[in-house]
């Protein structure tokens, strides 16, 4: 079994790419989804990031509004530390606990691909939980206009965001593939499929 590490930039087409290799028959394990699974109401996690970023992050009924949070942390650089050291090790632990256990069902199986989606693969220093790092890549032009576009942000709020992660340009330097999100969709799965093609082989 081989476990692939999907990584990118924000609004580089990630999602996308993810779903691709879903229906290619990759096993998938989701950082952003298990994010959203340790803050639902009445989670430790939810309390924790109340009693750090206080009241105003959360909905009326009591949900997270990740928008809001995300406003504030991409403000302030201190802010967003302390949200990453109340999440990381919680997502991290879960990823290493999902991976174990799709590796058990999949024991037999040499030719499965596991895909994990870590946004936050390289900030976050957790090459080593996989074989193989697959990078979706735009030019930061096509992530401002996305960003702008799809998220409603200024010029600014928009640099912000991208400033907050390792640039794409340098992440490709350390990945062992490199996927254009900037493709049409007939063009982006026939890229996606050769990369899936040469993983099935290894």
């Amino acid at each position: 079994m081989l476990i692939g590490g999907l990584t990118g930039g924000i609004s580089s087409g990630k999602s996308t790419v993810l779903k691709i290799f879903k229906n290619f028959g990759c096993k998938t394990i989701d950082a952003d989804e298990i994010a959203h699974q340790l803050t639902t109401p009445g989670t430790k996690v939810l309390r924790e990031i109340v009693k750090k970023f206080g009241q105003e992050v959360l909905n009326k009924k009591g949900t997270l509004n990740r928008k809001r949070l995300a406003e504030a942390i991409f403000r302030d650089r201190q802010k967003r530390k302390s949200l990453n050291v109340i999440m990381h090790p919680k997502i991290i632990a879960e990823m290493k606990k999902r991976i174990k256990g799709v590796q058990k069902l999949t024991a037999q199986s040499r030719r499965k691909i596991v895909l994990v989606d870590m946004p936050l693969l390289f900030e976050a220093k957790l090459e080593y939980l996989v074989d193989k790092i697959i990078l979706v890549y735009v030019p930061q032009k096509i992530q401002i206009e996305r960003l702008q576009r799809d998220d409603n942000l200024t010029l600014k709020e928009a640099k912000a965001r991208i400033s907050a992660q390792i640039p794409l340009y340098k992440k490709k330097k350390y990945a062992d593939y490199v996927i254009n999100g900037d493709l049409d969709s007939t063009s982006l799965r026939k890229q996606v499929e050769s990369v899936y093609k040469e993983l099935i082989s290894l």
